[in-house]
């Protein structure tokens, strides 16, 4: 009898971690995901900075439009801003050439400075 009570305390513990870790309800998360990534889509169109892709130079507008479009597509596989950064921002599906911005400081890969964006909005976040 003792142990049944331990593996059922344990079983609870182990549970209630996972849901602590996974940050609670799936349709939260999703709907917190969800505005983050809005939040990025919006700072790359309100960047007013030239992105580049395969070679071409597009308007801030023009790279966030794409992004949107790519995010769109494969909506169901991001489970993260982290992985939209991956698999919408980062680099060409075609050549596999990374995206870049052209910023004060230079040319960087969209992925790192989509990155930076993002870690600084999560600082910014209060807690619940």
């Amino acid at each position: 009898m003792k142990i049944l009570k331990i593996i059922f305390s344990s079983l609870g513990i182990m549970l209630f971690s996972c849901l602590i870790a996974y940050g609670g309800e799936p349709g939260i998360q999703r709907e917190n995901t969800d505005k983050v990534i809005a939040y990025l889509i919006d700072q790359v169109a309100k960047s007013h900075l030239t992105f580049n892709r395969n070679g071409t130079e597009y308007s801030s507008q023009e790279a966030a439009d794409h992004i949107r479009n790519k995010y769109e597509y494969f909506n169901s596989q991001i489970k993260s801003p982290e992985d939209f950064i991956q698999t919408c921002a980062s680099k060409s599906l075609v050549s596999g050439k990374p995206y870049l911005v052209s910023t004060a400081h230079g040319r960087v890969t969209v992925e790192k400075w989509l990155g930076e964006i993002l870690i600084e909005h999560e600082k910014n976040q209060k807690p619940f």
